[in-house]
């Protein structure tokens, strides 16, 4: 881009003509330069990544709370099965999601791995641990 200046020195007008060193788009330039397109694409690789990070902790979170949720439907479960089976509690899984009127009902995705143990795909287990006839289950999450 060529720039003019006009100086009055004495009785003429001189004109001087320089060339600016920033550059200005004309009409003609046209698009994005190579390093504005990195600079995009770095800054959406940075916001990715940040997003990736928090999900995982969300879905790590989900899951901790899904099976916490199960724990303690299953110890509701135990009590029910408890009251209603003359003073005794359950062995296993079995005996509560069994029978006419289930005191548990597994959750959507959960299964029952062996007699003591739920399972929830690969993100939780829920173990129980059978007490006496008199003595409640234990139960924990891994």
């Amino acid at each position: 881009m060529v720039i003019e200046t006009q100086t009055r020195a004495g009785n003429g007008t001189n004109t001087n003509r320089g060339t600016m060193n920033t550059h200005v788009k004309e009409d003609g330039d046209k698009g994005f330069t190579l390093v504005e397109i990195l600079i995009a694409i770095v800054l959406i690789g940075i916001l990715s990544a940040v997003a990736v990070v928090g999900i995982s902790s969300l879905v790590s979170k989900g899951s901790t709370s899904a099976c916490n949720a199960t724990l303690d439907s299953s110890k509701a479960a135990s009590a029910v099965y408890f009251a209603s089976n003359t003073n005794t509690y359950p062995a296993d899984f079995n005996a509560l999601t069994s029978g006419a009127a289930p005191a548990l009902t597994l959750p959507s995705g959960v299964t029952i791995a062996t007699a003591t143990t739920l399972k929830s795909g690969t993100s939780w287990t829920l173990t129980m641990t059978a007490g006496s006839a008199t003595a409640a289950p234990t139960f924990a999450c891994t």
